[in-house]
């Protein structure tokens, strides 16, 4: 209920603050003013409230207030919120010059800091109210899924959630050392449906690379956490192909079919088409950016400014990639290549803003131009790499059936050292709902990132 009032309530704290800083600044003078504003001054707010409301949403959307909700800590809410509020100011600005409209600067700043203030009370307040306080979860699994998802509850304490201890899954042996985030053992099958019984656990997660729903194991859980919690699962990458399968029968015998797509020709030249008309558009738009990129890039280190690198692009065909280079000149000489970490020592002094903002990226469109690449698709991998991941990680070669992308859906929801499990999860996700409405939303989400440097 509150994900869905997000929007309404938010236009409501506008209304309310904008007529708030009108009324105190026709009441009294601000430090920085001589009078209170006069009646034609607040005239001037009344006729222009659209913009300044409409502008509201627009600014929180850019900076994911909008996106599938997930709680934020206090530093990051209020950095977040103090952007979007810079974004509003500068927009409003910019749009009262534009078409000569003039508006109290004064009112302008008061109705900023009072809306920026009441949604953080708002968010914090709905965060407080929809966490899961005190929640005690069991992780079902041994393995580097049941791991990695203690740690990310351990890291992340606001969710409310706790890790209690683990059990081996069905199919896996126990662990003769269990990794310390994941608690201690709690008895298997039969330890685990006591502690629900008794109320010592709150909720069940699968999360392990076996099959878990094995019939004894779902069935005894369920009806032990019954009015007592939820049993949920970790996907895995396969799980994400359910938005394309269908049934065929051979008589009474259900046969799952995966929907494959051969068939995506005309969405293809569709998506063609747009990338060449989107990636003209962004690519003039964005040269007087590229030109300051390349500035600093020339003036912080040695080396060429560009980078050129291999890559595989859709049905496994190479092409070179370009970028602006992040890393000092021949970085890999003696190291090969090695998948990229968060505080690589290698960076040069720009190169980690550069990653994270994703502006090393912006030389791309040129490959987007020229058909080797799409503005949105499962991003592309190095050669070495792509050959071991074909091997190792199941579906992975799911990901070649359309063109690699600028940005893509493990981008926006990822962080820059994710495993290539978690980013197959993405971009299997995204084979199955592709859509050109996806593809705009992606792209919405890219400028975000690009606003708040957040990115893969």
């Amino acid at each position: 209920l509150f994900h869905r009032l997000r929007l309404p309530v938010d236009l409501l704290l506008g209304w309310l603050t904008l007529g708030a800083a009108t009324a105190l600044r026709s009441r009294w003078a601000l430090p920085f003013t001589l009078r209170p504003l006069p009646p034609e001054g607040a005239a001037l707010v009344r006729a222009a409230a659209l913009p300044v409301l409409a502008a509201l949403p627009v600014a929180l959307a850019l900076t994911g207030f909008y996106e599938t909700a997930r709680p934020l800590a206090r530093l990051e809410l209020a950095r977040r919120l103090l952007l979007a509020a810079a974004l509003q100011g500068a927009a409003l600005v910019a749009f009262f010059y534009l078409f000569d409209r003039p508006f109290p600067r004064s009112v302008l700043l008061l109705h900023l800091t009072l809306v920026t203030a009441g949604l953080y009370a708002w968010r914090r307040l709905v965060q407080q109210l929809d966490r899961p306080a005190g929640r005690r979860v069991a992780v079902i699994g041994t393995g580097a899924a049941a791991r990695e998802l203690a740690r990310t509850i351990g890291a992340h304490r606001y969710h409310g959630l706790t890790v209690a201890g683990h059990v081996a899954a069905p199919g896996e042996a126990a662990a003769s050392s269990p990794a310390a985030e994941l608690g201690p053992e709690l008895g298997g099958l039969a330890g685990l449906c006591a502690r629900l019984a008794a109320g010592e656990i709150d909720d069940l997660v699968f999360a392990t690379e076996t099959e878990p729903w094995h019939i004894e194991w779902v069935g005894r859980l369920t009806r032990a956490s019954r009015r007592r919690g939820s049993v949920l699962l970790l996907p895995g990458p396969f799980d994400s192909l359910i938005g394309r399968m269908r049934y065929r029968w051979v008589h009474d015998l259900p046969l799952i079919e995966v929907v494959r797509p051969e068939e995506w020709r005309l969405r293809l030249a569709g998506k063609r088409a747009f990338d060449l008309v989107a990636g003209s558009v962004f690519a003039l738009a964005a040269l007087p950016l590229a030109l300051a990129t390349a500035l600093a890039v020339r003036s912080t280190s040695k080396g060429p400014v560009l980078y050129r690198q291999e890559r595989i692009g859709r049905d496994l065909r190479p092409f070179s990639l370009v970028k602006f280079r992040t890393m000092i000149d021949g970085a890999e000489r003696e190291t090969g290549e090695v998948l990229a970490i968060p505080d690589d020592p290698r960076l040069t002094p720009v190169g980690g803003f550069l990653r994270r903002s994703r502006l090393d990226e912006l030389p791309q469109l040129w490959n987007v131009l020229r058909g080797e690449m799409s503005l949105v698709g499962p991003r592309p991998e190095r050669p070495g790499f792509v050959a071991r991941y074909l091997e190792e990680v199941p579906g992975y070669a799911e990901r070649f059936l359309v063109p690699p992308g600028l940005t893509g859906l493990a981008q926006v929801n990822g962080e820059y050292d994710s495993s290539p499990q978690n980013k197959l999860r993405y971009d299997l996700a995204y084979l199955a709902n592709w859509r050109f409405s996806l593809d705009l939303s992606i792209l919405f989400r890219t400028a975000k990132i690009v606003l708040t440097s957040r990115g893969v």
